[in-house]
């Protein structure tokens, strides 16, 4: 049985840019993925930047840059092997980038740290499209690692350097050890041992490359400072969602005053909006949004009209004072009594408003 991602229904992981389907049409086959805003491949990110022509040179990068994406893609491919299934497209050209700053995360080194994210792209494209020519799947997921260790050598030299140029344009093992030993001394001596150790395990000609879980194990203590930034990402996202709903519950209140506060009328109740739980609606609302100095200046005291509405919406049992524009009406109620008259007051719109028409 031929293992695809077609076959599986399209394979959703966060590592992998995720596939939705393929259709035919003027004699063209078409593959539809997620889009990803404002992502870049990692060939473009480092090697070959918009607008520069020419040149396929870049400059070695941070290791702590590196181990971050080589745990990324790590994780990717152990997900993509342990449902067998081989990846296919590990290369630089393949992989999309997106660069994730938080703004109270403080930025350091040249290329936008702390957190780069990474997502394999067109994976199950060349399962499809050579659906009845394909290599036994062994030898596919040893390929995905050698092009694994091609990634990594071009991130720690700064040369960008494919799969082909090593294995499949050097027919001996004595021809690719030479091509490579010039960019494994490079790496041993700019990088740490576990880096050049990994890099060798990947690329050594003289030895089948390591496994995915060989690999996975090896560099586990780099994954925790991986799921201790991803932890932060986490927190950061949380506390901006938060925010977000706050504003959410203080616009539900204004647009529910808006509503009630001197509706011009109400069936045929002229005044409706002017009397009984409206009444205090209206002044609550001089109370929030119409203060004035004692020269009748105005107060514009953003804290007092957000402390106010957090107070309605909780309900708040705190007393206050409204006093109507003339002076002559003074009313002392708690957040509470105002809350359950705009309740009341809102409801009451709702149940006798027009249906609103469907859009569709």
């Amino acid at each position: 049985e031929k293992h695809t991602v077609a076959s599986n229904g399209g394979f959703d992981h966060p590592g992998v840019v995720r596939w939705y389907k393929c259709f035919l049409s003027q004699r063209a086959v078409f593959f539809v993925h997620q889009y990803h805003p404002g992502a870049v491949t990692l060939r473009e990110r480092f090697f070959h930047p918009q607008g520069q022509q020419g040149g396929h040179q870049g400059v070695p990068l941070p290791e702590s840059l590196i181990w971050s994406c080589l745990v990324q893609l790590v994780s990717a491919i152990r997900a993509v092997h342990g449902n067998n299934l081989a990846v296919r497209t590990l290369q630089l050209n393949h992989i999309l980038c997106t660069q994730e700053n938080m703004p109270s995360v403080a930025s350091s080194g040249p290329y936008g740290l702390p957190k780069l994210r990474l997502r394999i792209n067109c994976v199950g494209i060349i399962d499809i499209l050579e659906f009845e020519a394909r290599k036994g799947l062994e030898e596919l997921q040893a390929t995905d690692m050698r092009a694994l260790g091609c990634i990594l050598l071009s991130m720690t030299t700064g040369t960008e350097i494919q799969f082909n140029d090593i294995y499949r344009n050097n027919t001996t093992v004595q021809q690719q050890g030479q091509l490579l030993m010039e960019y494994f001394q490079f790496v041993q001596q700019n990088y740490s041992r576990e880096l050049y150790v990994l890099i060798h395990s990947l690329l050594n000609p003289g030895a089948p490359p390591s496994s995915v879980r060989s690999i996975a194990a090896s560099m586990a203590m780099r994954a925790f400072d991986e799921l201790d930034g991803a932890h932060g990402s986490i927190d950061e996202h949380s506390s901006a969602l938060m925010g977000i709903y706050e504003s959410g519950r203080v616009l539900r209140l204004l647009l529910k005053l808006a509503f009630v506060n001197e509706r011009p009328e109400f069936g045929i109740d002229k005044n409706w909006s002017e009397s009984g739980d409206c009444y205090i609606l209206k002044l609550f609302r001089d109370f929030v949004f119409h203060q004035a100095d004692g020269g009748g200046r105005p107060v514009m005291d953003v804290g007092h009209v957000v402390s106010s509405l957090n107070k309605l919406d909780a309900a708040d049992e705190e007393k206050i004072v409204l006093t109507s524009r003339d002076g002559k009406n003074v009313l002392v109620v708690s957040f509470a009594d105002v809350a359950w008259c705009l309740e009341k007051a809102y409801q009451e719109l709702c149940s006798n408003s027009v249906p609103i028409p469907s859009m569709t």
